[in-house]
């Protein structure tokens, strides 16, 4: 793996990691694309020869990359599509819920609805 793709792979995940902290859902899932994205790179640099190209060499044997790792990035990029979907899914969902996709604003509504439910019911007296 070359320096270039090296420093790529790192700077994804590292952005990836910094989005996934962040409190805002948007920015969450925006980190877990990156990471799943820097992972597949990853997956992918590990199976090429240094030049990159499918077939090289010369002679009668040519050197080949390895399908394995191609064959784990293309299962690797269905599931992260998959999970994508579904965690964009889950933050509109939050979003209709409680009408903001910061986390704090979201564990408060919860917890108050929580209060809520637990609190017993005022009945009014009969006379």
């Amino acid at each position: 793996m070359n320096a270039a793709v090296a420093l790529t792979v790192g700077l994804l995940f590292g952005v990836g990691v910094l989005l996934t902290l962040k409190r805002d859902m948007v920015r969450m899932a925006a980190g877990g694309l990156l990471l799943t994205n820097s992972a597949i790179l990853f997956i992918l640099s590990t199976g090429f020869p240094e030049r990159g190209e499918p077939l090289h060499g010369e002679g009668a044997t040519p050197a080949m990359t390895d399908p394995l790792a191609q064959s784990l990035a293309l299962t690797a990029i269905v599931i992260g599509f998959a999970t994508s979907a579904l965690l964009l899914a889950f933050v509109y969902r939050m979003h209709e819920q409680h009408g903001s996709l910061d986390l704090r604003d979201v564990v408060h509504a919860e917890l108050e609805e929580e209060q809520s439910l637990t609190r017993e019911p005022s009945v009014p007296e009969e006379r």
